[in-house]
């Protein structure tokens, strides 16, 4: 008699995906943090003692509050020519430096974590942080160059919708996210299911070419534009991605 397979499927550790807010606040444009070896989502409990006389020596504890961070190790990516590092790498090193010389506060970013393939696991988050640690792992003449990264949460933690659990493409951020009005020029359209992609439009007029580098990026060349925002859209065959918010706002000047 044929045994019956099992319907389980294990899910894999490498599923999150981490976005940075890399905009000025209230502007948002999140991006991917690319180049993860290990990541840790920690979220703790702060405890006080709650014993009394009544509970006659047995040990009892109440919850206060709570604080998170992620912890990652991540390979420090630089572009092709070697001559710039990953702008998502570039910006938590500044960021760092800008809590360690100025404020926490000044060093503030957006940050969020979900399932990378969409899967509504219950531990999509978002919340404020700061650049606690950034400090380079060392290691010999021929090792990659990793930074052992943590990222201190600031406030509360808030849970969220997974931002890749509907089918559409996501467009996230722009960069540069303004421009002129002649063709020419290469855009970064960051956002999530951006594969496979068979368009992309600037308020409606389809880029002059566009390269797709991976799920999370695609490099358009901006055609021929009137002064205004434009929305820029990424088509796939999930559909196209959804309009509204300043985060797909391409400024024509």
């Amino acid at each position: 008699m044929a045994t019956t397979p099992s319907p389980r499927v294990t899910a894999l550790a490498r599923r999150v995906r981490i976005d940075i807010d890399t905009a000025i606040y209230p502007a948002v444009q999140y991006q991917p943090l690319n180049g993860k070896q290990e990541v840790k989502l920690i979220e703790e409990l702060r405890t006080e003692d709650d014993e009394s006389y009544e509970d006659n020596g047995a040990y009892r504890e109440t919850v206060t509050g709570y604080s998170w961070r992620i912890e990652a190790k991540i390979f420090v990516s630089k572009n092709a020519a070697g001559t710039a590092l990953d702008p998502v790498h570039r910006f938590l090193r500044d960021k760092f430096e800008t809590a360690k010389l100025i404020s926490t506060v000044a060093g503030e970013f957006g940050v969020r974590w979900y399932d990378k393939d969409g899967l509504d696991d219950g531990n999509s988050k978002e919340g404020r942080a700061y650049v606690k640690a950034y400090p380079p792992d060392g290691g010999g003449a021929g090792d990659l160059d990793i930074v052992s990264l943590v990222i201190q949460g600031q406030g509360p933690l808030v849970a969220i919708a997974n931002p890749v659990a509907d089918p559409l493409p996501i467009v996230s951020g722009l960069a540069p996210a303004a421009g002129g009005t002649a063709a020419g020029g290469l855009v970064n359209v960051y956002g999530a299911k951006l594969a496979g992609a068979t368009g992309v439009s600037f308020g409606g007029t389809a880029a002059t070419n566009f390269v797709v580098i991976n799920d999370s990026l695609i490099v358009a060349t901006k055609p021929a534009l009137t002064a205004g925002s434009k929305d820029v859209t990424v088509t796939t065959p999930g559909g196209t991605s959804v309009t509204g918010g300043t985060a797909n706002d391409f400024v024509v000047s």
